[in-house]
């Protein structure tokens, strides 16, 4: 049962169409977010890239009530509603747990993504994840409450073109997130709190990191772990004067690290680690 029954809980919808035959990518949001968070990047899009973006249930304005599903199957659908399949799924912020859980659970079922969904490669922007579940602790619990209302006044002023007032803009988010109310903070930490138990070693494809050297929500820190944890499979890049969302505040810069490793996945190697 969801908040808001009027509301389709997951669109997907074509973005962004290459003139020659090339890959085709889902862009999946984070959470209380939306698909507009893409829209500098589908404008910057590598010209060879079909683009897709899902509008999924823990969307801004969104039926973001506590689902009927494990929130990973809600991934998988929106990956098969894609004509002809996603060849690459790229992930924003809350949706790299998912993700991530995703391909951990069918890893442990014997199962390959490829095979399964048709995905041969992932990119992950922002991701959250902790090795050690001692990683977390109860006093900065209320520090993770304000990372979260903190990002969401950072998607206001970055998607505010003419600029806003502080004082204006805190109180905005302050409205956003007191719409959204607390369950979109429990699904957040309660996704969180269960990287540490992902069978990481055991997802077999190439995964590309993209990171904000300055993000103040998700630390680029935890993209490196993630990166070790993954083993070889893995690479990162670090996009520096950037914080959480650099498909939109470096959309040129974030273009070029897609296409440059969509380019290694057709040379048929991933690429190391870059900075």
């Amino acid at each position: 049962m969801f908040a808001n029954s009027d509301v389709e809980p997951l669109v997907v919808r074509q973005r962004g169409r290459s003139a020659r035959a090339g890959d085709r990518a889902l862009l999946l949001h984070g959470l209380g977010s939306s698909e507009s968070c893409w829209d500098s990047f589908v404008a910057h899009r590598p010209p060879e890239l079909d683009l897709w973006t899902a509008g999924l249930p823990w969307r801004s304005g969104g039926p973001y009530a506590v689902a009927g599903r494990a929130e990973s199957e809600w991934i998988a659908s929106a990956i098969r509603q894609v004509p002809g399949g996603a060849d690459v799924v790229i992930a924003h912020s809350y949706a790299t747990i998912l993700l991530l859980e995703l391909l951990s659970d069918l890893a442990v079922a014997g199962l390959h993504p490829r095979e399964e969904l048709g995905v041969r490669a992932v990119i992950l922007v922002a991701p959250f994840y902790r090795k050690h579940p001692n990683d977390f602790t109860w006093a900065e619990l209320p520090g993770n409450l304000t990372a979260m209302r903190r990002s969401a006044e950072d998607h206001i002023e970055l998607m505010s073109r003419n600029g806003l007032a502080p004082g204006v803009r805190a109180d905005m988010a302050e409205l956003a997130c007191a719409r959204l109310g607390p369950y979109w903070a429990v699904r957040y930490l309660d996704a969180y709190l269960r990287t540490p138990f992902l069978a990481l070693e055991r997802i077999d494809l190439p995964v590309h990191l993209v990171v904000g050297g300055d993000d103040p929500v998700a630390p680029p820190a935890e993209a490196e772990a993630l990166a070790g944890a993954l083993g070889g499979h893995a690479s990162i890049e670090r996009i520096d004067d950037c914080g959480h969302t650099p498909m939109a505040e470096r959309p040129e810069r974030f273009s070029l690290a897609v296409q440059q490793f969509l380019a290694t996945l057709s040379a048929g190697h991933t690429p190391a680690a870059a900075n």
